[in-house]
């Protein structure tokens, strides 16, 4: 492996779990609203969908920056979800 990898390994990683983190502002918006009116579970649900097929395929070739990455990605699409079903309006 030479050090271009290695450092692109690191990166995917870091930008992965970032992306992920960037979910939590809205998470944390529908828990002080206490609304979700605004937000759209399908779409969420989606991105979930397909961050579940990049983490099989990560899984299935092994490549460890692109688990981590999608894992953090899927924790932060969960966490909107939840969220938003926890403060649909009924």
């Amino acid at each position: 492996m030479t050090m271009l990898d290695t450092i692109l390994g690191w990166l995917v990683s870091v930008i992965g779990v970032a992306t992920g983190a960037a979910y939590i502002p809205q998470a944390l918006r529908i828990w002080k609203r206490r609304s979700s009116d605004d937000v759209s579970i399908l779409t969420y649900a989606l991105f979930l969908g397909g961050q579940v097929v990049y983490l099989v395929y990560g899984i299935r070739i092994a490549q460890w920056p692109l688990i981590i990455g999608m894992a953090a990605n899927i924790a932060g699409s969960i966490a909107v979800i939840g969220s938003a079903l926890r403060f649909r309006a009924r």
